[in-house]
């Protein structure tokens, strides 16, 4: 009796450019290999035979361009006018908050360290008014100087 052949196995055809979307969207090796239907080895492996390139190496670039992507798309969102959109990017890029702060406040603590910057005349006045802006407090020579 002769043993029949068993048929080899085809791989898995894979779609690199499905794949590219699905790593710009933010998907990782081990989600698109269960999407695939393969061990991620298996996978990773078809990377470095098919793309020359390790897997990290490849998504880094389309994971990448995802981001910009998403970048560009949300600012277009905020520039077309979605109020929301343009307050989360100002909190996130400019660092906005929805604390107002004082600009009298800020003004006033800038203005008297230039003022107080404007009347050192040596190291010993250095040092006093770093000693002193550490305890929030004025130095006598700047009482003395300024005249508010």
């Amino acid at each position: 009796m002769t043993k029949k052949k068993s048929p080899t196995k085809q791989p898995i055809p894979i779609d690199w450019l499905q794949i590219d979307k699905f790593i710009a969207a933010g998907g990782n090796g081990q989600q698109i290999a269960d999407y695939l239907g393969m061990h991620h080895d298996t996978f990773y492996s078809r990377c470095v035979k098919e793309n020359g390139m390790l897997f990290s190496e490849y998504a880094a670039k389309r994971r990448s361009k995802g981001d910009l992507m998403l970048y560009t798309a949300q600012f277009n969102n905020a520039m077309g006018g979605n109020t929301s959109m343009q307050i989360w990017l100002g909190k996130q890029r400019l660092n906005q908050s929805d604390q107002p702060r004082s600009n009298e406040e800020f003004n006033g603590k800038l203005a008297n360290l230039l003022d107080a910057l404007h009347l050192i005349n040596d190291r010993e006045e250095f040092e006093i008014l770093v000693k002193k802006a550490k305890e929030n407090k004025k130095p006598p020579f700047i009482e003395e100087g300024i005249k508010c």
